[in-house]
């Protein structure tokens, strides 16, 4: 069991609770162009976005049955023949570096990605944010359940912190760090 209380997920898939897609479409600038989702799970992050009137593009690993997937291949082969504009989603953990490396390399406007606020700590990590286009942190100030994917467990109260990270391609100086309010949370 891990430290959220949830059984690891062989493909680290976990859902995101709609209100924390919401809370972060509220508090940016309109998407505009394809707005990419490689790691779309059940499709929560790409359907928020199409709500909100952004031109969605859903990929993942594999086809989980639950919600759209337009593309089935690892991020790694999805992000450049997409070529999206911006990229939102909550990619696996372990491999966060190199998905937003990755995402950086292929987009024009911003990499918008759920982590742990933990994502912030560590002396490699301090030098390699050094060199990224580190705009924004939005902290949940609702701590985020996200259930592994493709079960029945209900979300409950969330043990670990999460925020987005929103790297923007113009960005320069220190980032911006703000908190995502409760409106509508459940």
């Amino acid at each position: 069991m891990r430290v959220s209380g949830y059984e690891r997920h062989a493909d680290d898939w976990y859902v995101e609770p709609a209100w924390c897609v919401d809370a972060l479409i509220q508090a940016e600038r309109p998407f505009v162009g394809q707005v990419m989702d490689p790691c779309c799970g059940g499709g929560n992050i790409g359907s928020r976005l199409m709500r909100a009137g952004a031109y969605t593009v859903n990929a993942d690993i594999v086809e989980r049955g639950v919600g759209p997937v337009d593309i089935i291949a690892d991020y790694h082969e999805t992000i450049p023949t997409v070529g999206p504009t911006s990229i939102v989603s909550n990619p696996p953990y372990g491999q966060a570096q190199d998905f937003i490396d990755t995402s950086l390399r292929h987009t024009t406007d911003r990499v918008c990605v759920l982590l742990r606020l933990a994502f912030l700590e560590g002396v490699k990590r301090r030098a390699w944010f050094a060199q990224k286009p580190l705009a924004r942190v939005w902290v949940c100030s609702k701590r985020v359940s996200m259930p592994p994917g493709g079960s029945d467990i209900p979300a409950k109260g969330g043990a670990i912190a999460y925020a987005w990270f929103v790297f923007e391609h113009k960005h320069s100086g220190p980032p911006v760090v703000g908190w995502l309010g409760n409106e509508g949370a459940s």
